[in-house]
């Protein structure tokens, strides 16, 4: 069990969650990883940093081998938008790798999010402003990502303080 001394003070209830706004916007991988969709297919799981803003937009890529060409369209475009070479699925190649995406909303049980429409082709990317990061990172907005802004995660790996 975790011991843990909760203070109270420390807490508020965050009711300041805005979507992304919908339009064309920059995008990085933040992280790409290999998963099984709920039906049973492989898919990859792409979370996106999103320019200018604290927050993350994820993208599922699902591999229907009943619908190869879908697929494959769905590949092609993220291949084109960041610039990958066609047909690299090393997903830990794809990290870091800025594109661009038109965002829409959705909405789901009330809630407003943000999803990737599509990704938008590198030579169409111009009109874009250049990648931004967050200007300040504890500032609440976009879609929330499951992690409190501000909070930095603990590398996965035997280099911990208390190992």
């Amino acid at each position: 069990m975790i011991q843990w001394n909760f203070n109270v003070d420390d807490y508020t209830e965050n009711t300041g969650f805005k979507p992304i706004p919908i339009g064309e916007h920059r995008v990085r991988i933040a992280s790409a990883e290999e998963q099984v969709s709920n039906s049973g297919n492989p898919m990859i799981k792409l979370v996106l940093d999103v320019s200018g803003y604290n927050s993350t937009i994820w993208h599922y890529v699902v591999f229907m081998a009943d619908n190869q060409k879908f697929t494959n369209q769905k590949l092609g475009e993220i291949f084109n938008s960041f610039g990958i070479p066609q047909g690299n699925l090393n997903t830990a190649s794809w990290i870091g790798k800025v594109g661009a995406a038109k965002v829409k909303h959705d909405t789901y049980n009330g809630e407003t999010n943000a999803k990737i429409a599509y990704f938008i082709a590198k030579d169409k990317q111009d009109k874009l402003p250049a990648w931004q990061e967050p200007s300040n990172k504890a500032e609440v907005t976009g879609q929330a990502s499951g992690i409190p802004a501000g909070f930095t995660p603990i590398p996965d790996n035997n280099n911990l303080p208390w190992n």
